[in-house]
């Protein structure tokens, strides 16, 4: 799988396997990940992201929900997903800092952005880590990704995205939704 770059990346050919889901048919499941995984691209490629980072990117956005046990609010998804990763041995062959700015965003992706700084400069104060700056450019991407796929809810709300090419991505995210729907619908 060629992740050298975004501009030379083809979401809709990255492997995701239906094992790590508990349910990948949901709306939470595969074709929400596959989404997810071509926004992020698509931001990716217009906010001009470094290889290395890019990497991580395609590898959160593959991971960010397998660890979700239904549909409903779940804001501890994020930490469970990356046990899930874990578990199912997905970042064995991962270079250390490319599975840790993954498995960062995998986890702080499902809570509020001031909690992910916070954890961020924690890391960075400790650990004396100068990659936190690229953590939270990895997790920033992942949300406003996974952010424009609420538009399956009928909740997107555009200002709440972090990038203003995001923003001017709504209208692609419906033309995508319409072209990749869910096979579930509806919430629980």
């Amino acid at each position: 799988m060629n992740l050298a770059s975004p501009s030379s990346f083809d979401p809709l050919a990255y492997p995701l396997d239906p094992a790590w889901f508990e349910r990948p048919d949901s709306i939470h499941g595969l074709a929400h990940t596959r989404r997810v995984l071509i926004h992020a691209t698509r931001i990716a490629r217009a906010r001009d992201l470094d290889p290395d980072w890019f990497h991580s990117l395609v590898l959160a956005c593959a991971w960010h929900d397998i660890g979700r046990t239904h549909d409903g609010p779940e804001p501890e998804h994020g930490r469970r997903s990356t046990a899930r990763v874990g578990q199912l041995g997905l970042g064995k062959d991962v270079e250390p800092p490319i599975l840790e700015r993954a498995l960062f965003a995998v986890e702080w992706h499902s809570l509020p952005d001031a909690r992910a700084v916070e954890r961020a400069v924690t890391l960075a104060r400790e650990d004396f880590r100068p990659e936190v700056g690229t953590m939270l450019r990895v997790l920033w991407v992942l949300k406003d990704a996974d952010g424009l796929d609420r538009v399956r809810l009928k909740d997107l709300d555009p200002t709440q995205l972090r990038y203003p090419c995001s923003q001017a991505m709504v209208a692609e995210a419906w033309r995508l939704l319409a072209e990749m729907p869910d096979p579930e619908r509806t919430l629980p």
